[in-house]
């Protein structure tokens, strides 16, 4: 519900600032959360969201196609008011909801995922594939530190950077070969265990629903559907990334 809510009001809104405070609400969420670790957040923002940012910097950014106000130019590359607006309301979307899926597998539990799927009825298939997408992250994490622990105790320095990038290739290999063996292990014990065989499956325990749950479960499509039918009405009047344009021209004329 979390993460449709986040879509909602990221993909709803046309306004920039939308997606910057769902990303400042994930980022307070993983500094705030027992459960996830800021380091873990930060860096899978900066490998997942990161890339997407050079990406959209040189090619809105720097290469913006049609008239533009030229804020900043050097040979062919021109940094554009249009293109920088554009740019930001791109990587913000992206950023926002890559920041709401982190905290999300970061903190969720895989067993309790499952559980909460098959409550909801969906096919089974779908709520294994969810599950495990979910108790991936951890188990990932647990073995690059035991393969680092390893390495280390072989006599390799793990602590510097470039002895970490020397040791990427067979790192890589050791977590790719050890994740499908224990994708096949996993297969077999599903399969011997009667898996797909019960139409509709018990879940293995009922966890309790408190009333802020509830409460919650049932204002925040609430909320976010208010908030994205006040921003389409006129309502709420947030700048768009068009409304930006002025105020990146006047800053580059003012410096």
């Amino acid at each position: 519900m979390l993460l449709a809510c986040a879509m909602l009001l990221v993909y709803g809104v046309a306004s920039p600032l939308m997606p910057a405070a769902v990303l400042l609400l994930s980022a307070a969420a993983a500094l705030c959360s027992p459960r996830v670790r800021l380091r873990s957040w930060l860096l899978g923002m900066l490998v997942l969201a990161g890339p997407m940012l050079l990406v959209v910097g040189v090619v809105q950014g720097l290469f913006y196609p049609g008239p533009a106000e030229v804020l900043w130019s050097w040979g062919p590359a021109r940094l554009t008011a249009e293109g920088a607006a554009v740019a930001a309301q791109l990587w913000l979307r992206v950023a926002a909801m890559v920041s709401v899926c982190l905290v999300f597998a970061l903190s969720a539990d895989a067993g309790r995922v499952f559980d909460a799927l098959i409550v909801l009825r969906l096919p089974l298939g779908l709520a294994y594939v969810c599950a495990a997408a979910v108790g991936m992250v951890p188990r990932l994490r647990q073995r690059l530190g035991d393969t680092l622990a390893a390495r280390a105790a072989r006599g390799h320095d793990t602590r510097r950077l470039g002895v970490r990038l020397r040791l990427l290739g067979g790192i890589a290999a050791g977590l790719l070969l050890s994740s499908l063996t224990d994708l096949d292990q996993r297969h077999d014990a599903l399969v011997q265990r009667g898996f797909g065989t019960a139409r509709r499956p018990a879940p293995w325990r009922r966890y309790p629903d408190g009333r802020l749950q509830r409460t919650l479960r049932w204002a925040l499509p609430a909320l976010s559907l208010a908030v994205v039918a006040a921003s389409i009405g006129g309502w709420l009047p947030l700048p768009a990334a068009s409304d930006l344009i002025p105020a990146l021209a006047a800053g580059s004329e003012h410096p």
